[in-house]
């Protein structure tokens, strides 16, 4: 199921109570959850696990709205598919492979004809979910910290393809590089410039599947410095081309 958001920029909304774990999956925008006095801040390349019983509200802090898939599971293949009991909303690490995994995995599954097969596409990304989670941030954890950090990741999250600087980026919420460098690291457990560089694959991955066939204009609109930046970015991180990926996505169209 893909759901879509069309909201402008706005606080929390009404309450939802969730019956049955579920899993959101991003593929365009931005929104943050709010759940048992915690905050997250979601977009694509993350995987977010709704546990069953908790209420949670949802804001979005641009104004362009998200689209998700929504995948959800009967309670015995939670159990089985994901770590101990879930008493909280929790979020994976950033992960193209993840979003590449969406990618295809939702391709195949708006062609596939028998439910099995859906439900087969279905389990093996909760099996990458499950191996992906995020470890959960102490209670002590500074919250003021996480905000700032946080506020860093929505701005790279909305704008991937600006030529960023970390003394820019550290002046937005009066922090020094270094000190911004560490609490980034401390709460993402990857660098900044690492961050920004998976959101442009992401952006460039959402061209691509939506069949952009030129890749020096993706490359030119993302921050990337070529066509060939680009290409080596994806092979690096996910071990393919852009051509491997469009191949691979008309084969599925051709089944």
């Amino acid at each position: 199921m893909r759901i879509t958001r069309d909201l402008k920029r706005s606080g929390p909304t009404s309450s939802y109570h969730v019956g049955r774990t579920w899993i959101g999956l991003p593929l365009s925008g931005i929104f943050s959850v709010h759940a048992r006095h915690e905050e997250h801040l979601i977009h694509p390349a993350l995987g977010v696990v709704f546990a069953q019983g908790i209420e949670y509200q949802m804001s979005h802090p641009t104004d362009d709205g998200d689209t998700s898939v929504a995948l959800g599971f009967a309670p015995s293949v939670v159990e089985e598919g994901l770590p101990a009991k879930l008493e909280h909303v929790r979020v994976t690490r950033l992960d193209l492979r993840l979003r590449h995994a969406v990618g295809v995995r939702l391709a195949a599954i708006n062609r596939a004809g028998e439910a099995i097969a859906i439900e087969a596409l279905a389990l093996d990304l909760l099996r990458q979910i499950a191996a992906n989670l995020a470890p959960a941030h102490s209670s002590s954890a500074s919250s003021r910290a996480k905000a700032k950090v946080d506020r860093i990741r929505a701005i790279l999250a909305e704008r991937p393809e600006a030529l960023w600087t970390l003394a820019a980026l550290a002046d937005l919420i009066n922090y020094s590089p270094f000190h911004l460098a560490h609490q980034f690291r401390a709460y993402t457990g990857t660098s900044v410039h690492q961050y920004l560089a998976d959101l442009r694959a992401v952006a460039a991955l959402n061209r691509i599947e939506a069949g952009d066939t030129s890749l020096a204009a993706v490359a030119a609109d993302l921050g990337f410095s070529d066509h060939s930046h680009l290409t080596a970015t994806l092979r690096q991180r996910l071990g393919v081309t852009p051509q491997m990926i469009r191949k691979r996505l008309r084969t599925i169209d051709s089944d």
